[in-house]
């Protein structure tokens, strides 16, 4: 048996102890990843200056304190860029088959699942309404009355 000392077994010790948790940190960094902890606004828009991005965008900063209290981020991808997850602009927009001269709006619940597909911005009310509508987030309700989780907006 052949026995590693010195630097060799330090290498060998920090890549067995590093890589997964340097995996899991990007993972979650991800539309994927964090859409197991967090729903997701995933908005596709020709470019970053597109008025359907910025009618969007200024419905969710209307919106900060119940997006917050439903776990809701956005995620907008434009003009090759992503802003709000590490993911690449081809593999997301290949995913989810959005073209790249169009606008299109996703709501992605913790499950996964897409909860909203809409070629429009989507307001306040219908965001509210469809996130609280979720399993997940009545679960979320009954814990928080409950007093095991925080309190739901």
């Amino acid at each position: 048996m052949r026995r590693f000392s010195g630097p060799i077994l330090i290498l060998v010790a920090a890549l067995a102890i590093g890589a997964p948790a340097v995996a899991a940190e990007e993972d979650l960094r991800s539309v994927a990843g964090m859409s197991q902890h967090n729903r997701v606004l995933l908005v596709f828009a020709p470019s970053m200056r597109d008025g359907q991005l910025e009618t969007q965008r200024r419905i969710m900063a209307r919106f900060a304190a119940g997006a917050a209290a439903r776990d809701l981020v956005l995620v907008q991808v434009a003009e090759g860029k992503v802003i709000g997850a590490h993911d690449q602009d081809l593999k997301l927009r290949r995913r989810f088959r959005a073209a790249p001269e169009r606008f299109r709006a996703l709501l992605i619940g913790k499950s996964g699942h897409i909860a909203i597909d809409s070629p429009t911005p989507l307001d306040e009310k219908r965001l509210q309404a469809t996130i609280d509508s979720m399993p997940m987030r009545q679960e979320e309700i009954r814990r928080a009355k409950a007093g095991l989780g925080r309190k739901p907006d």
